[in-house]
C-alpha cells in the first residue's frame, strides 16, 4: 500500500513539473526595447541620406560626442570622401550636438577619427 502511495504522489509531482516545463517553454520571450529613434530634423535627412553608404546609422547615434568633436568628425568624414556640403556639414553637426551630446568631460567624449591616411 505505502508503494501505492508513493507511486502516486511522485507520478502527479513528476507530472506537474513536467508540465510546467512544457508552459515555461511556450511562452515567448519578452522583446528587447527598441531604441528610441532620431529625432526628426533636417539633419536626420543628411545624414540618412550621406552618411548610410559607408556605415550604419546605429553608429552615428550610438555615439556621444561634444560639438568640437562631432565637427571634427563630420570634417573627417568628408575628408574620407562623404558627399557634403560646408552647409551641409554645418546642419549634420548641429544637428548631432543638439542631440547627441557627450556630457562634460565624460570619457572619449572628445574622440576624434584618425585623419585619412594615419594607421
Amino acid at each position: 500500500m505505502r508503494w501505492t502511495r508513493l507511486f502516486a504522489v511522485t507520478s502527479c509531482v513528476g507530472f506537474a513539473l513536467t508540465s510546467a516545463y512544457a508552459v515555461a517553454m511556450q511562452t515567448p520571450p519578452a522583446p528587447a526595447p527598441a531604441a528610441a529613434a532620431p529625432p526628426a530634423g533636417p539633419g536626420l535627412t543628411l545624414i540618412n541620406d550621406r552618411c548610410g553608404f559607408c556605415h550604419s546609422t546605429a553608429q552615428i547615434f550610438s555615439a556621444r560626442k561634444t560639438p568640437a568633436a562631432w565637427g571634427a568628425t563630420v570634417q573627417s568624414m568628408a575628408d574620407r570622401g562623404a558627399e557634403v556640403s560646408p552647409e551641409e556639414q554645418k546642419t549634420i553637426v548641429d544637428y548631432l550636438a543638439a542631440n547627441y551630446a557627450a556630457a562634460p568631460g565624460a570619457p572619449g567624449a572628445d574622440a576624434v577619427p584618425p585623419p585619412p591616411g594615419a594607421k
